[in-house]
């Protein structure tokens, strides 16, 4: 069931990027979408779970660095990325993440987390066809400095979040750590608001029904459903293996573009996919196979 809840996190997260280009197109910027999906998150979660609203100084930091991780820095570097690049390029070397990750939390967590060959080969094969996908028949990568290497950073961001995450949620239930996020990642995104530029009025935006539809769907549906179903995944299944099905964002991206937007699919995306989700398999059913050995 834990890996079902991860894998659609994962689903609707390969949408976003569709969502989030039809905001900034409507005149959005990235600080704007950013508060406003944490903002109207963390209001509608808070009536659901107000406890612990202060945590001893020390554990606060803990959380405030999840929201900087997980929120702020994370999504300010991918969707300012998007200005300076290639959606190609961002989805590229964001869906990488999980490759960041394992070699993080092999690092630090040498214990639970070995780098064996069947593992590294089913990483390999998702990067390769991550690659397929994503170039979709186009074999030039055209590269813009700037927006690929906050395309990289953001990707770094999110495994950063998923080492932190792995220490607090030891210590605090999934609810409570969603709720931290969303409120840390609207504090830390406030001061880039203020430097950047001075506020504007954003209400005849913000009243078109797409821009109001896309807005909900990325605040409620992929922030505040998502995030508490991913951290309560995670917590079951394990760093690695649940970020390991992040390799399939791009094909979600793919399909839902071809869907909505008519973009062509060809033998090298179908292809493509094919080896994502044998890689995948393969890295995944190892964790699976060597923690079952573990407990025995």
């Amino acid at each position: 069931m834990y890996w079902l809840l991860a894998f659609f996190c994962v689903v609707v997260w390969g949408t976003t990027f569709i969502s989030t280009k039809v905001l900034l197109l409507h005149g959005l910027e990235p600080e704007d979408i950013i508060l406003l999906r944490f903002g109207i998150a963390y209001l509608c979660l808070l009536p659901f779970y107000h406890r612990q609203m202060l945590l001893p100084w020390r554990e606060e930091l803990w959380m405030a660095l999840i929201g900087i991780t997980g929120g702020s820095l994370y999504f300010m570097t991918e969707n300012t990325a998007l200005d300076y690049t290639l959606t190609t390029n961002v989805s590229l070397i964001v869906s990488l993440t999980p490759l960041y990750t394992l070699l993080l939390m092999a690092l630090f967590y040498k214990s639970s987390t070995r780098l064996t060959p069947l593992l590294l080969l089913g990483v390999l094969m998702a990067v390769v066809g991550v690659f397929c996908v994503v170039m979709n028949g186009h074999i030039l990568l055209q590269l813009n400095p700037l927006g690929d290497i906050l395309a990289l950073a953001c990707g770094l961001s999110w495994s950063a979040y998923s080492l932190v995450y792995n220490r607090v949620s030891q210590h605090y239930p999934a609810l409570l750590i969603t709720r931290k996020l969303f409120f840390w990642g609207f504090v830390t995104c406030l001061p880039v608001l203020l430097i950047a530029r001075a506020p504007r009025n954003l209400t005849a935006t913000l009243a078109e029904p797409t821009v109001l539809a896309n807005l909900l769907f990325l605040s409620l549906v992929a922030g505040l459903l998502c995030f508490f179903v991913w951290n309560l995944s995670v917590k079951k299944v394990g760093t690695v293996g649940a970020n390991n099905l992040i390799y399939f964002s791009p094909l979600v991206t793919l399909l839902t573009a071809h869907i909505v937007l008519g973009e062509p699919l060809t033998w090298m995306s179908a292809a493509g996919m094919a080896l994502t989700v044998a890689g995948v398999w393969l890295a995944t059913g190892n964790l699976k196979s060597r923690k079952q050995r573990s407990l025995v």
